[in-house]
């Protein structure tokens, strides 16, 4: 499984010493942004070799590169990863696995996820279901489980958002 997950954009660098700002919405970044971890930037591979946070920013640096004038190229460019090397459980999934998957609440197809995202906070799955839209919150409530294999999501109660 050699499938590369954007994981943010590297907006631009921070202080003298070679880390890169990265802007990230990510569901998993905790899974991502690790030392050790293998990214690609600019279509060059590398191992982030420090992480650490600031404001709403991840800040990296990559293959021991300490001086800013080695990484200013890679501003602008999105930041991958190898979704194998997330190392997700079997019940783990990316919000991007969601999408085309059918949502069956009480044994009832109720659409097709069209989106998912990440909103106020709580992530969200947009269904299309007889030409209408609405949003299924990504919460305990509402979600059973989720078969990758099929691409399945069933649900408690979602029929309910439907309006």
């Amino acid at each position: 499984m050699n499938e590369l997950v954007c994981i943010g954009k590297v907006i631009n660098f921070f202080g003298i010493k070679g880390e890169l700002k990265i802007l990230s919405d990510f569901e998993k970044q905790d899974l991502a942004f690790k030392c050790g971890n293998k990214i690609m930037i600019k279509e060059e591979w590398m191992t982030i070799t420090s992480v650490r946070r600031h404001k709403n920013y991840v800040l990296i640096r990559v293959n021991n590169l300490n001086d800013i004038n080695l990484i200013t190229k890679y501003i602008g460019f999105n930041v991958y990863i190898k979704k194998a090397d997330l190392n997700l459980s079997d019940d783990e999934y990316l919000l991007d696995d969601l999408i085309d998957a059918i949502v069956i609440d009480d044994c009832k197809n109720i659409g097709e996820i069209i989106d998912a995202y990440i909103g106020t906070g709580s992530s969200y799955v947009r269904v299309l279901y007889k030409n209408k839209e609405y949003l299924i919150p990504l919460v305990e409530a509402y979600i059973k489980s989720f078969d990758k294999e099929k691409k399945i999501l069933y649900t408690n109660n979602a029929k309910d958002l439907i309006i």
